[in-house]
């Protein structure tokens, strides 16, 4: 329950100057922010393509032609997949999906695929999270007499397919919000499917459940619709009425589905739904997804499990190659291209982003990727360092290559590795040269306040910031000239940390996840410290404490 829902006089003042910050002022915008059950949405039909697409699906369903949802391998792409899957299901049982191998055969849409597509009978492909930009691809398709309706949410440029699209991105598309996922936008497909003609009592909203793990997944904007979107998708999971495979996930993952938050479902599920589509078959995720009795969620979450441990393992062995050589190489430069024998493709991202995370530099890891002596390289990077244009830069060595300013993808021959790592480097001391602050950390913190006022009162009013995510952060709280007592390293050798953060009789416990023993020196300098991070309440042996969960730690200016 929301006990702020109908009275914003009720909302903690430092809780209201936080979203007054962030720009929610008004007392309906404050009202419909924290409402459980928000009102902002936009009509489907605004999608530019929106109503050839419902037209060309019902053409099909009426004549019984065959449909084949095309998907992508990562978590917007199953759960699109399993939601047009459950929802156009309604309307024939003359359908059936394709995702294709992250290993085989990579993003998006592919000549191979369609051809066999095709060939089995299929006479109308809708995609998924993929195909506005593949032009060639549609342009096959129809040659071959299957006719496409390319749902995406990706930007669409000059390559934009031929025939029917729908796209929030597309500049002539017209709907007002344009942060919507893969998920969202089929999703949006659904509403107006079911306008024309209706679907089964209440699936409309036991849907957002998929929609809202997609978004999440995703890395989506948490604001406008999307927060609308995830609130209620959360609200079906949390009311114990989410498909049986993501509650048998959830129980098996160790989490109370009562309580689980956008949080909680970024790192204990999500991954877990990737597992699969990272080491090669995305398809145990859709069909845990569509799971219609308590056996198949069983086996199919229990394969889920298996994944993500394996997933887990060949993430370890693949840093522990990564790391060094990365410690190596910036001693050279500050853009660090890895080259990685015996690492699994399918982790390359997990990989990357850790040492990103944890170096601040740019990560591109390659690997050899078993095709015709060619490479597989995937590339993480920090703020400020715009990755797509500076491998853009090169693009006539790449064999394949595409992404956006924080992440890439590309396949090379191995000749060209050496000479792209050093022009690499080049361009990046140029950027340090224009710019010599690029890589220093941004310390962005909501309020600087006294240990005692993190009281119960408070962390429970930051509930209203649910669902937390990418454009709608947890509040970052900091205490100022503290020091740091009572230090232990928790498991996992020396990662991470509980210590007691103490300002005069005050005191909070502190839990660090990161870079522990690198902090650990700033902990015993004896020097007055800031310590910021998020407000958490922990409940143990039923008593409620607030903690904080630690982003970092600095000396005190």
């Amino acid at each position: 329950m929301n006990i702020f829902d109908n009275n914003t006089k009720n909302i903690p003042a430092r809780i209201l100057e936080i979203m007054k910050n962030r720009g929610i002022t008004g007392p309906e915008e404050i009202r419909e922010y924290i409402s459980r059950k928000p009102q902002t949405a936009y009509d489907p039909f605004l999608m530019k393509g929106m109503d050839e697409a419902v037209s060309r699906i019902f053409q099909a369903v009426d004549n019984k032609e065959k449909i084949v949802v095309y998907g992508d391998y990562d978590t917007d792409g199953v759960t699109s997949t399993a939601l047009l899957m459950r929802a156009i299901g309604t309307y024939t049982s003359n359908l059936s999906y394709y995702i294709p191998s992250r290993l085989d055969e990579g993003y998006g849409l592919h000549k191979e695929s369609i051809s066999r597509i095709k060939e089995e009978g299929a006479d109308l492909l809708i995609s998924v999270d993929c195909g506005a930009t593949a032009a060639e691809e549609v342009e096959f398709a129809h040659s071959i007499s299957l006719d496409t309706v390319i749902t995406d949410h990706h930007n669409v440029g000059e390559k934009k397919a031929p025939g029917i699209v729908v796209d929030p991105r597309d500049k002539d598309s017209g709907y007002p919000f344009t942060g919507l996922a893969g998920v969202g936008v089929a999703y949006k497909l659904v509403l107006a499917l079911s306008a024309e003609r209706p679907l089964p009592p209440g699936m409309k909203l036991s849907l957002l459940e998929l929609v809202a793990i997609g978004t999440i997944g995703d890395i989506m904007p948490l604001t406008d619709e999307n927060r609308t979107i995830v609130k209620y998708g959360l609200n079906v999971i949390n009311s114990g009425r989410g498909c049986l495979g993501i509650m048998r996930l959830i129980e098996m993952a160790g989490l109370d589905y009562k309580t689980i938050t956008a949080t909680g479902l970024a790192f204990g599920i999500i991954p877990r739904i990737n597992s699969a589509g990272r080491l090669g078959d995305a398809s145990v995720s859709v069909k845990m997804l569509l799971s219609e009795n308590e056996d198949s969620a069983e086996v199919y979450c229990s394969r889920l499990m298996e994944l993500n441990d394996r997933r887990r393992s060949l993430q370890d062995k693949a840093y522990e190659v990564c790391r060094p050589e990365a410690e190596h190489q910036l001693e050279d430069g500050d853009f660090l291209l890895i080259e990685a024998r015996g690492v699994h493709e399918g982790i390359l991202g997990i990989v990357a982003g850790k040492i990103k995370e944890e170096m601040h530099r740019p990560v591109v890891i390659v690997t050899p990727g078993g095709e015709d002596g060619l490479w597989k390289g995937t590339g993480r990077s920090v703020e400020g360092v715009n990755l797509f244009e500076m491998l853009n830069k090169y693009n006539q060595r790449f064999v394949h290559f595409g992404g956006h300013n924080a992440a890439c993808g590309f396949t090379i021959e191995e000749s060209e590795i050496a000479q792209l790592r050093k022009d690499l480097q080049r361009d990046m001391a140029q950027v340090c040269r224009e710019n010599p602050d690029v890589f220093d950390e941004p310390v962005f913190v909501d309020e600087y306040i006294g240990i005692e006022e993190a009281d119960l009162d408070l962390a429970e009013g930051l509930k209203l910031f649910e669902p937390c995510g990418k454009d709608n952060e947890m509040p970052v709280f900091g205490f100022s000239n503290v020091r740091i007592e009572d230090w232990k390293f928790l498991k996992n050798g020396r990662k991470y940390a509980r210590f007691s953060v103490v300002a005069g009789r005050d005191r909070i416990t502190g839990l660090l996840f990161h870079n522990a023993e690198d902090a650990l020196s700033l902990a015993e300098s004896g020097e007055p410290l800031d310590v910021y991070g998020k407000l958490e309440i922990n409940n143990w042996r039923n008593i409620s404490s607030v903690q904080m969960i630690v982003d970092g730690i600095r000396l005190s200016r």
